[in-house]
């Protein structure tokens, strides 16, 4: 195969992360934008599967990060500052919040994984032009939001299940007695259970849907709000693509 072909992509390598796809999405874009019109059916099936299994893998790997900083690395982390040291607080201006400030910097953290694929998505969404690159960024996209909406509506209810779970008298008799052999009193493990533990499994499936919807809206409203920019840029007589 030559270097003609390797320009068009025909040589295709799956990605292996959201990063590469990007980089791919902007070499096509790049192709498309300086006369090198590709076919309609350019993007084959075997291209659709690849960057849907791509925007998959990074869609569970930031849930799971999510779910596991947030909801263990949170009860972890309350629970040592509750038992073991004083608890503490967090003071920001006239507001006064429960937990210490690494309580709050592994709740806030543990939304990273979300928030740096969604800014990628942002970035694929300037290059939301011509045919290969709107496909591939369509693929991304929409897969992305469907296992995510689905991801967290399924958390949700499993987060509810424990959340009923941990509400039972024996469930809490089994709790205290696992934690009594690391001469945790017993009143502090009630508190944490019903105080935090439970409030927190509640808490963690409403914003589990909340902060999936708005890492799936972003990057579709960053696609509407670029083209605005575009089409404003155009109507002023400059040229949309020396901006980017």
């Amino acid at each position: 195969m030559d270097k003609h072909d390797d320009t068009y992509g025909l040589n295709f390598t799956p990605p292996r992360n959201l990063i590469v796809a990007h980089s791919l999405i902007q070499q096509w874009y790049v192709a498309e934008n300086h006369g090198q019109p590709f076919s309609k059916d350019f993007f084959t099936l075997e291209h659709t599967m690849q960057f849907a299994f791509v925007s998959i893998k990074s869609a569970l790997f930031d849930s799971l990060i999510w779910l596991f900083i947030y909801v263990l690395g949170g009860a972890f982390v309350y629970f040592v500052q509750y038992v073991y040291f004083s608890e503490q607080y967090t003071q920001i201006l006239f507001w006064t919040f429960e937990g210490s400030p690494l309580y709050w910097f592994t709740k806030v953290s543990s939304f990273m994984g979300l928030i740096f694929s969604s800014l990628l998505c942002v970035m694929m969404a300037r290059y939301y032009t011509g045919t290969v690159a709107k496909k591939a960024v369509n693929t991304i996209f929409t897969v992305r939001a469907l296992f995510l909406i689905c991801f967290s509506i399924v958390a949700f209810f499993v987060l509810g299940l424990f959340y009923k779970y941990i509400g039972n008298p024996n469930t809490i008799n089994q709790i205290v007695e696992l934690f009594v052999t690391f001469k945790v009193s017993s009143d502090k493990i009630y508190y944490f259970v019903f105080y935090y533990l439970r409030r927190m499994l509640f808490e963690s499936g409403i914003v589990l849907l909340c902060a999936s919807t708005l890492s799936v809206l972003i990057p579709f409203l960053s696609i509407i709000i670029i083209r605005l920019f575009k089409k404003n840029k155009n109507d002023y007589g400059f040229n949309y693509y020396d901006t980017l």
